[in-house]
């Protein structure tokens, strides 16, 4: 059985005002979700749906603002004019959306916001989560990779109410559902099983013999309903069709984010 968290090399870096320990996310991790979200695109912008999404990972600005790079000024807390780079960004070179999207010292701030916020999700693994990885399920070898993509859909919350049902999806609300254009549980289950196939570099065909539901569904963005985790909160209620590469309809990907 693999070593729980083998994914991540831990480092102790200097975050203002303080020093955290957080742990650096593996490159094929990274990619695995970067296309997904937004096709390895650091500048690509979501402006429909829920929410205000942006970059490789498609962050929202809340989230963003939790891996402590951003103060909260005021308004909505889906807008990114509500925020300020704060020191930790101006550090690394950051100090506009903008310079977030477009350059060097942008992208390589998001990657850090991703570490740190993947390390998030791992943290909040339940024993049982921990336990699944290295068994076999519908086919498919559980890996620590695995279960972090589906808790970069889910939610941590969710998906460890889905490992500890045995993997039954039915455990999940029903606006997983209806909200994201699945017809049934059997769907959300070949979608989940063929996003942890692919993060652990296999493949999953689909409970039905195809994988209709494998590639064309996603979140809108990152949902910040529940604040008190980082990115799609812990159990996250609702999820929006996504038309690949990008998270919503290209139409709705705009030159400028929160009117920055």
């Amino acid at each position: 059985m693999r070593r729980a968290f083998s994914l991540f090399v831990v480092l102790s870096v200097a975050v203002w005002p303080t020093i955290q320990v957080f742990a650096a996310v593996s490159q094929s991790y990274q990619d695995h979700i970067s296309g997904k979200e937004s096709s390895g695109s650091y500048s690509v912008y979501n402006a429909g749906g829920h929410t205000e999404a942006l970059g490789r990972y498609q962050f929202i600005p809340s989230t963003f603002a939790a891996q402590g790079y951003m103060t909260f000024t005021g308004g909505s807390k889906k807008s990114w004019s509500s925020y300020e780079f704060n020191d930790a960004a101006h550090d690394a070179g950051v100090y506009s959306v903008d310079d977030l999207r477009y350059t060097d010292a942008g992208h390589n701030l998001q990657d850090a916001a991703f570490d740190r916020f993947t390390a998030s999700n791992a943290s909040a693994f339940s024993s049982a989560t921990r336990a699944a990885i290295g068994t076999t399920v519908n086919g498919v070898t559980i890996t620590e990779e695995g279960l972090l993509s589906a808790a970069h859909f889910l939610g941590v919350g969710a998906l460890n109410d889905y490992v500890a049902s045995g993997f039954d999806p039915s455990v999940l609300p029903a606006d997983y559902l209806s909200a994201n254009g699945f017809s049934s549980y059997a769907e959300l289950n070949d979608y989940l099983m063929k996003r942890m196939a692919d993060a652990s570099g296999s493949t999953w065909d689909g409970s039905s013999g195809d994988s209709l539901y494998a590639d064309g569904y996603g979140q809108d963005g990152m949902y910040d309903a529940t604040e008190g985790f980082p990115g799609f909160g812990s159990k996250r209620p609702t999820m929006i069709q996504e038309i690949p590469p990008f998270q919503g309809r290209l139409e709705n990907l705009t030159a400028g984010a929160g009117g920055q």
